[in-house]
């Protein structure tokens, strides 16, 4: 259910005894800020009622990669990967630039290696230090791997019942019904040494598993997001936190100027649960949600363009806090990425990792690039967002036949010509292809002449390997996602072997940045620029700290679990304890 900034809540309780439940904390939302906030608050001895207006748990997090940023954590040091606050800052301050934050920053970098310990020792949370690099290594501060953490994998079974309450993974993770993790993927698209073996453990995992599969009809092994809410998700049960799902935000509750409940709508009734220190609102953005998007992402204001599920990021948690007067930054901003959609699945993908393999370039409707294609896609979104005359028109990826066979192509594997057959019809319509560019461009109604003149000029940067043009392939997290068998730019490939493709392609993004503004204790701020007593908010519901850029792999999940914590921790006026070195090295065992 969304609610508008201008309607009229039912009225609030009017004694104590007319409350349908009374915690210490009310959390909004059940994506990795909202159960880390929860998980946080129960260990800090609080009662916590957690309420997720879908049926599903896991929200955005749960279809996401997972990886949570923490500069300076402990399994950098178990790598001897040396790391610091001070470079952390330093990265984040050459990042941001005019959007750094100096509190805000501070207390992400000091609070998240000692909330990853704590987790680690005393939840069902485990990470790995994942070999992505920040997206602007080469920047003072940056650094080349372990930065961005992995959840473990998790077996499925350990979640019981529970397992029909986890959100599944997004359809474009899993690969013939099995699933990977973010290391894994990049083994396999770059082809290393021993990818064969490792696909082929993973299906046999998958399929070899009959009771589950015919149970489930899904992988038993739980990656990414997945494994990432599946681990909190246990870790709340052992706190025996209440969770209502089903369970919609229709406003807030004030009382004496304070916040100190919220009241939802459960099974068509409403619920009114009263909040005796706080309110945290963790129920995502708003890309689902038509009227917030026109209003406010104008660069892409259709909700098809977004990657995640429909039925989340449908606003409610922003449009209450500014009802009872919450400030607002960013809403015109997204985490961007350009997206590709599948009309018959209903479903619309990111192009997180085929544009930097070699061969293939993003051009214009005059045929020409403008845009570094290898970017982050963060990057390359926005780029193609601040390019397009309106936000119908597309941009085209283009490769070849070479291309074709060997690298990821948008929804396509690399497979022999044969296997084309099996490709269905969605993808057929999606693909455009042509026995020369210049039939290529006429199907695409794109200058002909400028496509063709353009990927001569690609080509000619091939055999130096440098992009005079855009630089592609020289910032090091490209070259992640590449081909290293190629040189002497892994990024860059030459396109001349017909047939021709292409796939239109459109500035999307994995959630909104916009949201309320907060403080470095996850404190709701007011338009006059003072905190709401009472209200705290998290994740995709408030304002990212990120500005409008994207650091590193991680910095969506990162802050939404560290001002979760902070928030639970202003709650309850303490800070987590540290853990013992027993615990933590008990933890990197899992």
């Amino acid at each position: 259910m969304t609610i508008s900034s201008d309607s009229t809540p039912p009225e609030a309780p009017s004694s104590q005894q007319q409350w349908d439940g009374m915690y210490d904390v009310v959390v909004v939302g059940s994506g990795a800020a909202g159960m880390t906030a929860a998980l946080v608050a129960a260990d800090l001895g609080l009662t916590v009622g957690l309420i997720e207006s879908c049926q599903l748990l896991g929200g955005t997090t749960a279809v996401s990669g997972g990886a949570v940023w923490v500069p300076a954590n402990h399994h950098m040091e178990a790598l001897s990967c040396p790391d610091s606050t001070a470079e952390a800052l330093t990265y984040l301050h050459e990042t941001l630039g005019d959007e750094y934050d100096e509190a805000m920053a501070r207390a992400y970098v000091e609070t998240g290696p000692a909330l990853i310990r704590h987790l680690e020792a005393t939840s069902r949370l485990a990470f790995r230090a994942g070999p992505l690099p920040d997206y602007y290594s080469n920047l003072p501060g940056g650094k080349a791997m372990y930065r961005a953490l992995d959840p473990l994998p998790l077996n499925a079974r350990d979640l019981g019942d529970d397992i029909a309450l986890l959100r599944p993974p997004h359809p474009q993770t899993v690969v013939f019904g099995a699933t990977f993790t973010t290391g894994e993927v990049a083994t396999v698209l770059r082809k290393d040494k021993g990818w064969i073996g490792l696909v082929a453990r993973r299906l046999a995992r998958q399929y070899l598993d009959l009771p589950w599969l015919l149970r489930r009809g899904s992988s038993p092994r739980l990656t990414l997001g997945n494994a990432l809410i599946g681990r909190l998700l246990l870790s709340l049960r052992d706190r025996k936190v209440t969770i209502l799902t089903g369970t919609a935000l229709r406003s807030l509750v004030r009382t004496d100027s304070r916040i100190d409940g919220v009241i939802a709508e459960r099974n068509g009734r409403p619920l009114y649960l009263h909040a005796r220190r706080g309110v945290i609102l963790a129920a995502g953005g708003f890309g689902a949600n038509p009227q917030m998007r026109s209003a406010y992402l104008t660069r892409s204001p259709d909700v098809v363009r977004g990657v995640a599920p429909a039925d989340i990021n449908t606003g409610e948690a922003i449009a209450a806090g500014m009802s009872i007067g919450a400030a607002t930054r960013l809403m015109d901003e997204a985490w961007w990425i350009p997206v590709y959609r599948l009309d018959h699945a209903k479903l619309t993908c990111g192009m997180f990792f085929d544009r930097a393999f070699p061969g293939c370039i993003i051009v214009n409707r005059k045929g020409q690039r403008f845009m570094n294609d290898a970017a982050n896609y963060d990057e390359a979104g926005r780029a193609m967002a601040d390019a397009a005359a309106t936000p119908a028109d597309a941009s085209y990826y283009v490769f070849d036949e070479h291309y074709r066979r060997n690298y990821l192509a948008g929804p396509m594997l690399p497979m022999p010509r044969p296997f084309d057959v099996f490709l269905g019809q969605d993808v057929k319509r999606l693909l455009v292809k042509a026995d020369s560019l210049a039939e290529l461009a006429e199907k695409l109604e794109i200058d002909a002449t400028g496509l063709e003149a353009g990927i001569a000029r690609f080509n000619r940067y091939v055999s130096n390997g440098v992009d005079e043009d855009f630089h592609r392939g020289e910032e090091r997290y490209e070259l992640h996602y590449s081909d290293p068998k190629v040189a002497p730019n892994s990024t860059l490939g030459p396109i001349g072997k017909p047939p021709f493709y292409a796939i239109a392609i459109y500035p999307g993004d994995i959630g909104t940045k916009g949201g309320l503004v907060t403080n470095a204790d996850g404190q709701v701020i007011a338009i006059d620029g003072t905190p709401i007593a009472g209200l705290y908010a998290a994740g995709s519901s408030a304002a990212s700290m990120m500005g409008r850029t994207y650091p590193a792999g991680g910095v969506t999940i990162g802050p939404a679990m560290i001002f979760g914590a902070r928030a639970a921790m202003h709650i309850a006026g303490r800070k987590l304890p540290a853990p013992s070195e027993k615990a933590v090295s008990q933890s990197r065992e899992l």
